[in-house]
């Protein structure tokens, strides 16, 4: 009973942790647009922090400011940057008067929200960085370590130990830069251009959609970095004298390719007896002696070390700057992809709408603080460079309008604006439904389980 309560609260604490931190993400966006408002001299008529019936709301200064009982998110209303509102006001159809503000002052306000977002990123990336036991910067090369003999792959000439150098041409840096563009192209087979022991090879690998819809090389799996990430105090990872950040290169002579190679490698060792280990640190190799033990409580042998650098997208590198300048080129090379006509439709379908934000975002919990700055960093800047489309329902297409009245000295017209804006709300709406779809039909395999729906329904007509 009591350990059904505890994986109810962890459960629980989870889900309201991803829902709290998604909304801690818009609410610094709509903090932007409040701040350079108030700077700006715009009238701001209300301040939510959550959405909602009001918990708790008080007035100040002519702004309501108030708390909704759904504590996510948040939002600023500035009725001088509704067109429709304006019109009215200074047609006379409204009793409300607001003064007119200058375009400049809009694309201030316009900006500063995505500008949050940066500020945010900025400081979880600075976070990162200096946060003893950081596990980011464990870069996974793109490396073959483990490849199944069996495997289409396999066949094709691709061997463990493979570093691969381009696919489809374009150069990669790491393993994941190799399964976004494998992901991308619009094809049957992906062209690699290995090395391995100074030969270089091409070779044409088949792609296969995977369990989830998602295009992907089967029977392979990179050469991961054994990264140790904390080390028990008092344990046998400890009396040997390794320390948090070491990366282990083999164990009794065998080479580790993995976690999982060096957990087996280790339960196949004799408990009190010495194994031989190789370390790996700060650019030495150290030679250690450790003494695994059984312990009865797992019922497992175990040194007392866990696992480091999770390899993760959002936790390549360890400098700041290298943190922001992958994030905003991820997005940017995912933006280039939907208006490539051989890669868009790929694209599109390996977009990750809320469900998939709030699954990583569960995910990055479980695996610890640093997991979890490291996706907040990645989404603000994310939603800091897509609000800046020149789309006319987004900050971007605020700021295009102000910034032609600016320059022409003449407004767009308001029913052009407005009905730009109610169509991209639309357009927006319906591919925001699409991508949740498609969330819920890589979870759930929703179009395989209908069509084979239709596939009996037919059967049963034949017959």
């Amino acid at each position: 009973m009591l350990e059904m309560l505890l994986t109810g609260w962890t459960v629980f604490y989870t889900v309201f942790a991803a829902l709290f931190l998604f909304g801690v993400t818009v609410f610094v966006h709509e903090f932007g647009h409040f701040i350079v408002a108030r700077r700006c001299g715009l009238i701001v008529k209300t301040f939510s922090i959550g959405f909602g019936r009001a918990v708790v709301q008080w007035k100040k200064d002519g702004i309501v400011y108030k708390i909704g009982w759904i504590p996510f998110g948040g939002y600023v209303s500035l009725p001088q940057l509704d067109p429709e509102g304006m019109e009215k006001i200074q047609g006379g159809e409204s009793k409300e008067t607001f003064p007119e503000i200058s375009p400049w002052k809009k694309i201030a306000v316009c900006v500063s929200g995505p500008l949050g977002n940066i500020v945010l990123a900025a400081l979880l990336a600075v976070a990162i960085w200096l946060i003893p036991g950081n596990e980011a910067g464990t870069q996974i090369r793109p490396i073959i370590g483990t490849i199944e003999t069996n495997s289409a792959a396999y066949t094709a000439g691709l061997r463990q130990g493979d570093e691969i150098i381009t696919v489809n041409g374009a150069a990669i840096k790491n393993w994941y830069d190799f399964t976004v563009e494998a992901l991308l192209k619009n094809s049957d087979t992906v062209a690699l251009d290995v090395r391995n022991a100074g030969v270089e090879r091409h070779l044409d690998i088949p792609v296969v959609k995977g369990d989830e819809g998602v295009r992907t090389i089967e029977g392979i799996e990179p050469a991961i970095p054994c990264l140790f990430g904390s080390v028990t105090k008092g344990s046998p990872a400890d009396r040997a004298g390794i320390k948090s950040g070491d990366t282990v290169l083999s164990f009794n002579g065998v080479a580790i390719l993995g976690w999982e190679n060096f957990t087996e490698l280790v339960q196949a060792a004799k408990p009190g007896v010495p194994a031989a280990l190789t370390i790996g640190r700060k650019g030495e190799t150290l030679a250690l002696s450790i003494v695994p033990e059984y312990n009865a409580e797992y019922k497992r042998i175990m040194i007392g070390v866990q696992l480091g650098g999770s390899g993760l997208p959002w936790m390549l590198y360890r400098n700041p700057v290298e943190q922001l300048k992958y994030d905003a080129l991820a997005i940017v090379r995912v933006l280039k992809a939907l208006i490539t006509p051989s890669e868009a439709k790929q694209a599109a379908g390996g977009l990750g709408g809320p469900i998939a934000i709030f699954s990583l975002l569960t995910m990055s919990i479980k695996m610890g603080i640093l997991n979890t700055f490291g996706l907040i960093r990645f989404l603000n800047v994310n939603l800091a460079v897509l609000n800046l489309l020149p789309i006319p329902v987004l900050d971007g297409g605020h700021i295009v309008f102000s910034l032609w009245h600016g320059i022409t000295r003449r407004k767009v017209n308001v029913k052009v604006q407005m009905a730009l804006i109610n169509l991209c709300a639309v357009l927006l709406i319906g591919a925001i439904l699409m991508i949740s779809f498609n969330d819920i039909d890589r979870k759930f395999q929703v179009k395989k389980f209908f069509g084979r729906l239709s596939g009996q329904t037919e059967q049963v007509k034949e017959k």
